[in-house]
């Protein structure tokens, strides 16, 4: 597999896994909402994985960005997007593909 469609099958594997992890919050929360005992308590339940979801979404509004500029680059800047994104996916720590 090449750098490049190594870069892109992680930043589309990775933004697939937020978003399934965005969908357990949103259940997690519902369940402790049912169980809140009143408005304040449900209040603070959504506050609480609120900011749990804003920082999914916005590591998957980042990793698409960078996946329009993985699909857009040429052979010559690979290495340098490696680099600087490759390494901050999960799973990425010392792996490099062939070119």
């Amino acid at each position: 597999m090449s750098l490049k469609d190594s870069l892109i099958t992680k930043l589309e594997t990775q933004t697939e896994n937020w978003k399934k992890e965005i969908d357990r919050i949103q259940a997690e929360a519902e369940a402790e909402k049912a169980k809140a005992k009143d408005k304040q308590a449900e209040a603070d339940i959504e506050s609480q994985f609120a900011g749990k979801v804003k920082d999914l979404q916005k590591n998957i509004e980042e990793a698409q960005e960078q996946l329009k500029e993985v699909k857009e680059s040429g052979t010559s800047g690979l290495q340098e997007l490696w680099d600087r994104i490759g390494k901050q996916l999960p799973g990425s720590e010392g792996k490099k593909d062939s070119r």
